[in-house]
């Protein structure tokens, strides 16, 4: 079933995820995780973030909040802390991590079915840049 905000897509999302195989990083011998890349198209509101972690540091990022319209359904293995690149309304293209996905109350259920259906999984992605030094002092 298609999402009753496909027509609102703005930005698509690629994310980097690790699949069950493994293989041999030729330069390293290291086995290491092969990975898949997932895209997911999305309807997505942004608002701004200006925090400040460590006096005198500013970090400004962009907090991005809105709905997977295809596919509706947001795999399982992107979950909060997931990372990827994000081409959001033309702009360059940005790396994002997740922050929140999916409803509170699941995607079961007849509240969850009917929203995650009509709507698709929820999503919160953030990015976060670091300004340097505050001289306003």
């Amino acid at each position: 079933m298609a999402s009753a905000l496909s027509t609102l897509k703005n930005a698509v999302v690629a994310f980097e995820v690790p699949t069950d195989a493994v293989m041999e990083d030729p330069e390293t011998g290291n086995i290491v995780p092969v990975n898949e890349t997932i895209t997911v198209e999305l309807f997505l509101r942004r608002g701004l973030v200006n925090d400040r972690e460590m006096p005198g540091v500013d970090i400004e990022g962009d907090q991005f909040s809105g709905y997977c319209v295809a596919p509706t359904k947001l795999d399982d293995r992107v979950r909060p802390g997931t990372t990827g690149m994000l081409d959001f309304a033309g702009e360059p293209r940005k790396e994002i991590t997740v922050q929140d996905a999916r409803f509170m109350y699941g995607s079961t259920g007849l509240l969850g079915k009917t929203l995650m259906d009509v709507l698709g999984h929820q999503i919160r992605l953030g990015s976060g840049d670091y300004l340097g030094i505050d001289n306003a002092a």
